[in-house]
């Protein structure tokens, strides 16, 4: 860019120094009285008519444009100037020599002095410039014999690419060319205000920079860093330091023109973002337009470069404007800091239109002093004194914080007190509720029983972990309860294992709840016939119907999950019902494994829970041991994956693999699962161990002294010849002993009994069954016909009940059941299990008939 400075310190400096001096004929302009003509002229004197003269540097247009040069070879002109030195001066440049100062000379050059070649910049080869030589204030040394009394010459050689710039500067930086002592030439090349305005604006583009970095909302600090080092880079690349670093003349205007193109629009940035917080359309398209020039500057020629200069450079009027608005406007909203800004934006923006004025050539006699740099400065002032008062500001009102704090602080620590004071009532209010829950629970919460036919164990440990004066207590929803109860003059072990929805006081609600009924209801079972003589079957029905109906009050706010069982301590059968609990796990010979794969009822609360029930069976061998737990067993805490979210273990089997490894031992099992993972919820494991031998009618049916069925019997049962096979039966019996019937005879003898019409006979023999071997579900249910066929309905259903508890697909009984409540008058129920058949057959000819009877008059059998 053909900018100029304005005069400098060093000028300033020079003139002292001259003033100071003895009176020489130096310095000796040479800008005016020059010849010019083309090509390379050594050899023509300077009489010769060839040389045509001009008054004054720089080189008239309309001059060059005179000669005519071939398109082969580079357009070169050669410039002729002669001066006088006198005797006198010789004699002064004893402590000093002489040398020759040109502002800015493109492209390729050569100077002679007298004849001798003192200097030259660029390189032609083969009719092309292979090296750029265009150059700021070019200063040689004039050999000292070269000097003579009297006329001397210098001439110049200047070439360069068509359409490129092709002159020597009448003046740079208000330096003039100048024939003069080396010492005070090399005064010019002094720059040290202008490396320190660099350094200067170089660190506060920096400094801003750390603002940014440090509170990224605040946007205008990057645009200001990125402006300030835009600048102090320029400052650098327009200064002859920049010599030092041996760049090509070429790619050094190009980063020159790369930088300042951008200067503009990062201004404009910081200003729109500083007042506004935010980006104009304006500006946004004034930075694409800049990065545009940019963009093209790397591939273009020297000629195109300047072209893209100049279109900057009216580009910078639009910018002044709307950079002159911005801050008019932030003026009228009574911006404080467009106020301390003001000034010195108006000096900046005055001091950058006077360079670019200047180096434009639009008004004569004016150049490019580089008066940009020090308008900076001035703007750098208001930036100060902005960031000055904001610091006095914050201390300020740090100052009125500290003057204020201790008083402050003492009501803050007197609040935090006051609180603190309050929030412990409370907790200790808290802990007292949870300690009185806590005593209300532990009476509910037993399971220790002293028999020698199975053995309880229990483990329970509660999440919530709280301290009331000088006891330690825990709450939570997990409870365990196991008892003996008697039913139908069999002993059994009654057990319940609950899960209480919610934490700490909530949870336990939930098990206080439970843990009260099931004690109310095990108390009426021991106390009440009517209880008592329930089979085990409907007994855990009435007993979870009992504990379905006062949760069901809650109206949801409180589940329960639970495993609810009874084991039949004489045969081993365990009778049970899930609800929603983790799945029963049995263990057997060194394997775990689930006696259960199907989730038959929701949890304890939810509504609809009867039509669902099933009652579960499960036979028991010596030694086995059945664990039942809530899902505080599964929920364990594996770690956390690198996202910070909590892996919680969700493999069900995880539980069979301790069980193994433990080998059924309980404190293994809780050790075993506590090094799995750690524990996140309420635990419960309740452990039973079945120690003896079962009764059962399949032991009796391997019995080896006794086999039954033999040959003879089986053929008249696949006849169908009941007669025979009766008749072949009472023969056996007769040689039986009375009381040492074999069951597995009994069962046969009674199912040909019925099949012959001898249906007391039968009855006798299924009721002695039943009450002997309850496991036997065929026995049950031909007794129950048995009932129903003598009119006796209420002992049919009971029977019936049972087996629809125990299989509740078992279509035949489902009819059965349902003919039998109609005759009790329970058409509502009857009406409930004919929509089951329906589901099981829709086609079920029983049922047709049991609907036919609805309808017709039914005796009353509510007696019977």
């Amino acid at each position: 860019m053909q900018t100029r400075k304005i005069i400098s310190i060093r000028s300033f400096c020079l003139i002292v120094f001259l003033l100071s001096s003895p009176i020489l004929a130096f310095p000796i302009q040479i800008s005016k009285d020059w010849k010019i003509a083309a090509g390379k002229n050594l050899e023509v004197r300077a009489e010769d008519p060839s040389w045509k003269e001009f008054k004054s540097l720089p080189i008239p247009k309309d001059l060059l444009r005179s000669f005519s040069f071939s398109e082969d070879v580079v357009p070169t002109v050669t410039l002729l100037k002669t001066f006088d030195v006198s005797s006198q001066d010789i004699q002064g440049l004893t402590m000093d020599g002489l040398s020759i100062h040109f502002p800015l000379l493109t492209n390729v050059y050569e100077i002679y002095f007298n004849g001798e070649k003192i200097g030259e910049g660029g390189a032609i080869l083969g009719g092309k410039i292979v090296k750029n030589g265009f150059k700021r204030h070019v200063i040689f040394p004039i050999p000292e014999n070269k000097i003579k009394i009297g006329k001397n010459e210098i001439r110049l050689i200047l070439s360069s690419d068509a359409g490129e710039e092709l002159d020597a500067y009448a003046s740079f930086d208000s330096t003039p060319p100048v024939v003069d002592l080396q010492s005070r030439n090399a005064l010019i090349l002094s720059e040290r205000s202008t490396l320190m305005l660099s350094f200067l604006y170089l660190f506060v583009g920096f400094y801003h920079f750390l603002f940014y970095f440090k509170r990224p909302q605040e946007k205008y600090n990057l645009f200001f860093g990125l402006f300030s080092i835009s600048l102090s880079t320029y400052i650098y690349l327009r200064s002859n330091s920049v010599y030092e670093l041996n760049l090509d003349p070429l790619l050094q205007m190009k980063l020159e023109y790369m930088v300042v193109f951008n200067v503009t629009a990062f201004f404009l940035l910081f200003l729109d973002n500083f007042f506004d917080s935010k980006i104009s359309s304006i500006s946004r398209f004034y930075q694409f337009f800049a990065l545009a020039l940019t963009s093209l500057i790397p591939f273009s020629s020297r000629a195109i470069c300047v072209y893209l200069l100049q279109i900057w450079q009216f580009s910078v009027f639009v910018f002044a404007a709307y950079s002159l608005f911005i801050m008019l406007r932030a003026l009228y909203r009574k911006n404080q800091d467009s106020v301390r800004l003001f000034a010195g934006f108006i000096i900046l923006l005055v001091s950058a239109i006077t360079d670019l004025v200047g180096s434009m050539q639009l008004v004569p006699y004016l150049e490019n002093y580089g008066l940009l740099k020090y308008g900076f400065f001035t703007f750098e002032l208001g930036i100060v004194f902005i960031l000055a008062n904001r610091f006095l500001r914050v201390h300020n009102e740090v100052e009125e914080l500290n003057l204020d704090l201790d008083r402050k602080v003492k009501e803050r620590t007197g609040q935090l007190e006051d609180t603190l004071s309050q929030i412990q009532e409370l907790k200790i209010q808290q802990d007292g509720d949870y300690f009185l829950t806590s005593l209300l629970l532990d009476p509910l919460n037993r399971y220790k029983i002293q028999n020698e036919t199975i053995l309880v164990e229990g483990f329970s440990r509660q999440k919530k972990h709280f301290e009331f004066k000088q006891w330690k207590k825990e709450i939570g929803g997990d409870i365990i309860i196991a008892d003996e109860v008697v039913l139908k003059d069999r002993r059994y072990l009654v057990f319940v294992n609950g899960d209480a929805m919610g934490k700490s006081i909530q949870g336990a609600g939930g098990a206080l709840v439970l843990g009260v009924v099931f004690r109310s209801f095990l108390s009426r079972t021991k106390t009440s016939s009517s209880y008592h003589s329930k089979p085990p079957e409907l007994w855990l029905k009435e007993c979870f119907l009992e504990l379905q109906n006062i949760f069901e009050s809650f109206d949801g706010s409180m589940l329960i999950s639970v495993v609810l069982g009874l084991v039949d301590l004489e045969s081993g059968i365990l009778f049970f019902l899930n609800a929603e609990h983790p799945w029963t796990v049995l263990y057997r010979d060194g394997v775990s494994s689930f006696i259960e794969d199907k989730l038959e009822l929701r949890k304890i609360g939810i509504t609809g829970l009867e039509s669902k029930m099933k009652v579960k069976i499960f036979f028991l061998e010596k030694g086995d041991s059945i664990f039942i737990g809530s899902d505080g067993r599964d929920d364990l805490l594996l770690g956390v994956d690198p996202d910070g979210t909590r892996l919680i273990n969700e493999d069900e089997s995880q539980f069979l693999k301790r069980v193994e490894e433990s080998r059924g031992d309980l404190g293994l099992l809780i050790q075993g699962l506590r090094n799995y993972g750690e524990l996140t919820d309420d635990l419960s494991v309740l452990k039973l161990t079945y120690m003896k031998d079962p009764v059962r009618l399949e032991t009796f049916a391997r019995n080896a002294l006794f086999k039954f069925p033999d040959e003879t019997y089986s053929k008249y049962l696949d006849a169908e010849n009941w007669e025979h096979a009766l008749y072949y039966l009472e023969n056996i019996k007769s040689k039986i002993q009375d009381g040492n019937m074999p069951p597995v005879f009994k069962k046969e003898l009674a199912k040909v009994y019925y099949k012959t019409g001898k249906f007391e006979e039968a009855l006798l023999l299924f009721e002695d069954l039943i009450s002997e071997f309850p496991e036997d579900v065929e026995t049950m249910f031909m007794a129950s016909l048995i009932y129903k066929r003598f009119k006796r309905f209420r002992q049919a259903v009971e029977l019936g009940e049972r087996v629809l508890l125990r299989e509740p697909e078992f279509l035949n009984n489902v009819a059965h059941l349902a003919e039998s409540y109609l005759f009790i008058h329970k058409k509502d129920v009857t009406v409930k299990l004919l929509e089951k058949v329906d589901q099981l057959d829709p086609s079920n000819s029983h049922a047709k008939k049991i609907r036919i009877q609805l309808d017709s008059p039914i005796p009353d059998h509510r007696n019977g």
